[in-house]
């Protein structure tokens, strides 16, 4: 009797067993994550820091700056770009295991060329580290391995059709904030406008309690009575937040771009004494060879800029029809209302 109870428990244990490791197949199967699967972030908020390292690019690294994020401690990062990064970090799921004969070629080729991934949820070390390959040929997901596991995995994101990795293989200006302005009205001291070839059109204009506008050449004839006080605020207001198209510090035209004369040059001097200078070059001059624009109604009429800033060595370009109401005259702050 002893023995037939004792067999009774042994069979009842290995049941349970057996019924353990069906279950644990079963979540596999089904994508739940174990220790070497474990990719995504469960809480965002947690992250402080993101490092992205590839072998032909420099490191890109985000850090975390109350609800914003800065690119490698020094720029804004553009939350529309950013937020594809966060999408495959908090939501990135388990295709399928590849096969047994194709994991050393996916290995080797992840040790060749993938990208790492760190994520810091403190400063000390890392609190995930993974690695991502190539997409997958048909387009269906991305090899991804986790540090120090030998076994690779096809992950994707739900929803989308495609592969993850481009998310990451960006050079650093592309996760860049692209907006060319961005001051508070009440911390700019002056803004100074010069059309290089123009000089009657151009001006500056003082931000004090009430602005003041001057012209760079007196002009008897312009100017007599003051300028209308709510166009030099509107104008003022311009510059809170304006965007561009785009970085393209990368364009093969960029060095005798530089070395040709502006249509404009603007300064922007803030009230803690910092000068931010902008020149800006015709964009159909440059690309399109036609005739370059002289005065401020040329300027005015064009389609499309390049932007210099100086102070980043960015190169931007900016459609008119975005920035145009920053290219006025001196003259046109006298008489109607700019608004």
């Amino acid at each position: 009797m002893k023995k037939i109870f004792s067999l009774v428990i042994l069979l009842a244990a290995l049941s349970g067993i057996a019924w353990y490791l069906m279950q644990q197949n079963k979540a596999s199967e089904k994508g739940y994550v174990t220790a070497d699967r474990s990719f995504s972030i469960k809480n965002m908020d947690e992250v402080q820091k993101i490092v992205i390292k590839h072998t032909k690019l420099q490191p890109v690294i985000f850090t975390r700056k109350g609800k914003n994020w800065i690119l490698n401690d020094k720029y804004d990062v553009d939350q529309d770009v950013f937020v594809n990064i966060e999408a495959v970090l908090e939501r990135i799921t388990l295709g399928y295991i590849p096969s047994k004969n194709a994991t050393p070629h996916i290995l080797k080729s992840i040790k060749e060329n993938g990208i790492q991934v760190d994520i810091y949820t403190d400063e000390d070390k890392p609190s995930k580290m993974f690695f991502i390959g190539s997409d997958t040929p048909d387009g269906s997901g991305t090899y991804m391995v986790m540090s120090g596991s030998s076994q690779p995995y096809v992950m994707q994101l739900p929803g989308l059709q495609g592969g993850l990795r481009s998310r990451f293989e960006q050079p650093a200006y592309n996760y860049r904030d692209k907006t060319l302005f961005k001051f508070k009205p009440e911390d700019i001291k002056s803004i100074k406008v010069v059309y290089t070839k123009d000089n009657l059109s151009s001006f500056e204009i003082t931000n004090g309690n009430t602005p003041t506008i001057q012209p760079l050449i007196a002009q008897p004839t312009i100017g007599k009575g003051a300028a209308h006080e709510n166009n030099l605020k509107f104008y003022i207001q311009q510059f809170e937040r304006m965007g561009t198209e785009g970085i393209v510090n990368s364009v093969p035209e960029q060095d005798s771009l530089l070395a040709q004369q502006p249509n404009t040059i603007l300064t922007i001097t803030t009230k803690n004494g910092t000068e931010h200078l902008y020149k800006f070059y015709s964009y159909d001059h440059i690309i399109n060879e036609e005739e370059d624009p002289v005065t401020q109604k040329e300027i005015f009429g064009i389609n499309r800029q390049y932007i210099y800033t100086e102070s980043d060595n960015t190169l931007y370009t900016a459609q008119m029809r975005v920035i145009r109401r920053i290219f006025l005259a001196y003259q046109d702050f006298f008489g109607q209302a700019l608004m």
